[in-house]
């Protein structure tokens, strides 16, 4: 941008500050691919039915937003809108070998699908040493249509906390627009959140201050907050070296660039660097 079309500074204001969160300038490979990962406990412990969970929809490339399960919040992952073909699904093991609570005597019953879709899973996903598969929802979308199996009627209601979600922000595949989304700042200055009372967990509090903008400073620091006081309102800043929940992320052959806790850390979003191709979807 030029001085005419961002009179105001903003693109150079969030650079500075991505770098301040990023501790320096970023290392950035032009080949690389960025994203950004939400996940939930709550999401997923209400997960199906979902509407939007349909062969159609998980294997289409249009980015969509998804119904606002939270009502209105400042930092509500339902601004964003989300790419589903390359979100990621894992499968719980016992669910997928149809031992323990899926097993003949287990509480939860027989599976919602047969031992053909098991299969047909397994060589599209990668398959953890727990025994736990991970699928793209661009690969999981024909296999639910070729086997019959229904995410969107009452039945699927009994997969949820066994078939969990690692939602996919969309964004172009670059860093800053990573960074951009993950920080709630993508919408622009209009949308920025107040301090309220109270500061952000040091080092962060020091090191925001170098902020040029001053609503921009004050929207980062409701995002380093204290993990005490992100409890009921903004988010802990993890750093560029902890997952925000799992480390699954690391299966999928992604590396952690920076990472986000909200709530009693039952919710975080991850920006990572994405796995080079041919992996990388």
């Amino acid at each position: 941008m030029t001085s005419e079309t961002d009179p105001n500074g903003w693109s150079a204001a969030l650079t500075g500050a991505f770098e301040i969160l990023l501790g320096g300038e970023p290392t950035v490979d032009p080949a690389a691919g960025y994203g950004v990962y939400y996940a939930s406990d709550s999401l997923d412990e209400f997960l199906f039915p979902s509407p939007w969970a349909t062969p159609e929809g998980l294997s289409g490339r249009e980015p969509r937003y998804l119904p606002d399960s939270d009502g209105e919040y400042p930092f509500s992952p339902w601004t964003w809108r989300f790419d589903l073909g390359e979100s990621l699904f894992r499968f719980d093991a016992d669910l997928l070998a149809g031992t323990g609570p899926w097993g003949a005597d287990g509480y939860k019953g027989s599976r919602p699908f047969d031992d053909a879709f098991v299969a047909d899973l397994r060589t599209v996903s990668s398959i953890d040493e727990a025994g736990e598969a991970l699928v793209y929802g661009a690969e999981l979308g024909p296999l639910l249509g070729r086997h019959g199996v229904d995410l969107t009627g009452e039945e699927s209601e009994r997969l949820n906390g066994w078939l969990t979600v690692l939602l996919r922000v969309a964004t172009d595949g670059t860093l800053p627009d990573a960074m951009r989304a993950a920080t709630f700042t993508e919408r622009g200055p209009e949308h920025l959140v107040p301090i309220h009372d109270m500061s952000a967990e040091e080092p962060w509090e020091e090191r925001l201050s170098a902020v040029t903008h001053p609503a921009l400073r004050d929207h980062l620091r409701m995002l380093c907050l204290s993990e005490r006081d992100a409890r009921s309102r903004g988010g802990f800043y993890y750093g560029t070296d902890h997952w925000p929940w799992t480390d699954v992320l690391e299966a999928a052959g992604c590396s952690l660039v920076a990472g986000w806790g909200f709530g009693e850390s039952q919710a975080g979003v991850a920006v990572v660097r994405l796995p080079a191709e041919p992996e990388a979807r």
